[in-house]
């Protein structure tokens, strides 16, 4: 009956620490499933307590019947002190009592043994609900949490509402995994369209790169065109270059008798940076030099003529 017994309570607390292993990976899923948890684990400990009072009392009982027999060997061995006269007349009698005794003692030593067996599993148990009690101290940070979450929301009152509210995010949730393997089967026709699809544009991505071929033939015509265009272009930008340096050197050479002109004559106003005023100031100057000239040479003509009326 005690080997039933460890047996039944051993069961009875593997089911319970299955059922809590399996929904130990997901503590945080839900709020209700830390309560059940919790609730699972009080009444794990009110089972443990009701055994424990039944293993008490079974225990009383073993120590009971002990106190019994050590009480009944006692009278054995008073008995055997006055049988010990009538050995020699009652043999027989006297192998029963012996048979008794030893039935007894074997008994009180397997009373003994399964005493010891029920102190080991008695050990195991405490130990099994310690283990108990610290997963209940982890978890109980759950509900503090919850807690504070309720005093810092305005939008919970209690635990419950956040336990309704879990309970409409997980229906949604279910809703959304759902949908979305409907929206995998729609993947799936979706990506048949696009095989075929494909298969369709690969045919014209043949055509195009026929076209291509073409295209890149004439586009080697026309880099080749562009190698002879970028040629010119590289003369014409060096004869740019050559007439730069040309009208550079001429504007220098202007600038010069333009300033020369200026220390020659009274030339009012600032000094111009502008080349056709600078021109237009040096041709001024020459054509008054040629009107110089050309009366010079019509004072010289007519002194000439006038030395000659005299003569």
């Amino acid at each position: 009956m005690a080997k039933l017994f460890g047996d039944y309570f051993k069961n009875l607390i593997e089911d319970k620490l299955t059922k809590l292993s399996e929904q130990e990976p997901c503590p945080l899923n839900t709020a209700a499933a830390l309560l059940d948890k919790r609730q699972e684990l009080a009444d794990v400990e009110a089972a443990l307590a009701v055994q424990k009072e039944d293993f008490q009392m079974k225990m009383k009982i073993l120590q009971q019947r002990r106190e019994d027999l050590n009480q009944k060997e006692g009278e054995l061995k008073q008995s055997l002190l006055k049988f010990d006269r009538y050995l020699e007349e009652n043999d027989a009698k006297q192998n029963r009592v012996n048979n008794k005794i030893i039935t007894e003692t074997e008994l009180v030593r397997q009373k003994e043994k399964d005493v010891v067996r029920f102190e080991a599993e008695l050990k195991v148990l405490i130990d099994m609900r310690e283990q108990l009690k610290k997963k209940v101290e982890s978890y109980s940070i759950y509900p503090k949490f919850l807690e504070k979450v309720i005093k810092i929301s305005k939008e919970f009152q209690d635990i419950r509402m956040v336990n309704t509210r879990f309970e409409t995010l997980f229906g949604i949730h279910d809703l959304l995994i759902t949908k979305y393997q409907e929206d995998q089967e729609a993947m799936k026709t979706i990506k048949s369209n696009h095989n075929q699809f494909m298969m369709e544009k690969n045919n014209d991505i043949m055509m195009y790169h026929n076209s291509l071929a073409v295209l890149k033939t004439r586009l080697d015509e026309a880099k080749a065109k562009t190698i002879k265009g970028e040629s010119l272009w590289i003369h014409i930008q060096n004869t740019a270059a050559k007439r730069t340096l040309i009208l550079g050197m001429t504007k220098v050479a202007i600038f010069n008798l333009y300033m020369h002109v200026r220390k020659a004559g009274i030339q009012p106003g600032a000094v111009s940076e502008d080349t056709v005023i600078q021109l237009q100031a040096i041709q001024h100057y020459i054509l008054e030099l040629s009107d110089i000239v050309h009366d010079v040479k019509k004072y010289l003509a007519f002194g000439s003529s006038s030395m000659a009326l005299t003569l």
